[in-house]
């Protein structure tokens, strides 16, 4: 286990060169493939079981697990990470969006930080650009108020602070969102989200707003009432939709903990693979 640590660590070079291979050379084919397997012009071949059970098993499984995968932020701690992020940032176009060119939603809203900085702009140096934190922060606001969700991806998530890209998601062109919803959480695991949407019933109307922007199919009316049924990631998409603010974001828990004053893993931090915690739903 002491090996995977080592290999696993944020600032490894190992891992750090096969950051740069992945950005430089697998990442826009590997998301234009899956995405026109799902939902694009390969679909009727990917609704086959037998592709999905394969797919599910054989690639997205031990890819979510060992390669990488996201987990969905609220709009608001999106801005408090970049306000603590220690050096430099960057931007460019969302890789899922110039490789399948099949959504209309900003392009420019790669956000890459921490190791995906020096990844990313060596891979490509004319096509991302450094940006200021204020920059990163109206690229975010402007996508919360087109009504995205962001997500946080982390490079081998053996390690969990492994975070190298801030994403501006949206359900249509979302590559690694529609594995997740396509071949399950179970194969394609996205990081439990540590904010859950807790709704007060004296305040909802039941309009149904935040069951059509939650993107995790996790919101129901239940005898007149819109609650939280299936797992919620926390992506806080339903608590800032609702009209009468009746929904509110409850922190349940801490995925990792709290990195040293000089931003790096806490000395004690042990790496080991990503165990889901019981899905989150409203009594």
């Amino acid at each position: 286990m002491s090996l995977v640590h080592n290999l696993s660590g944020e600032h490894n070079p190992f891992r750090r060169f096969t950051l740069f291979i992945f950005a430089r050379f697998i990442e826009v084919p590997l998301l234009k493939l899956c995405f026109h397997i799902l939902r694009g012009r390969y679909r009727r071949f990917g609704k086959m079981r037998w592709v999905r059970v394969l797919a599910g098993f054989l690639l997205a499984r031990p890819f979510g697990y060992l390669g990488d995968t996201a987990k969905p932020m609220p709009y608001d701690e999106v801005l408090s990470l970049i306000d603590t992020l220690d050096g430099p940032i960057a931007v460019g176009a969302c890789r899922c969006r110039i490789g399948h060119k099949s959504c209309s939603h900003p392009l420019e809203t790669d956000i890459v930080i921490r190791t995906g900085y020096k990844a990313w702009m060596k891979a490509f140096p004319r096509e991302y650009r450094q940006i200021s934190k204020e920059e990163a922060k109206a690229i975010v606001k402007q996508t919360h108020e087109l009504g995205m969700f962001h997500m946080i991806f982390v490079h081998c998530p053996v390690n969990l602070y492994n975070e190298y890209v801030i994403c501006n998601c949206c359900t249509c062109g979302c590559v690694p969102y529609i594995i997740n919803r396509e071949l399950t959480q179970e194969n394609y695991p996205l990081i439990d989200g540590y904010f859950m949407a807790q709704t007060d019933r004296s305040r909802c109307k039941a309009c149904g707003k935040c069951i059509e922007v939650c993107p995790f199919s996790a919101r129901q009316i239940v005898e007149g009432k819109s609650k939280t049924t299936g797992n919620c990631f926390g992506c806080g998409l339903c608590s800032y939709a609702c009209p009468e603010k009746a929904i509110t974001l409850r922190r349940l828990r801490d995925p990792i903990l709290p990195r040293d004053e000089h931003g790096n893993a806490p000395p004690h931090h042990h790496a080991g693979l990503y165990h889901q915690h019981a899905p989150f739903k409203e009594d």
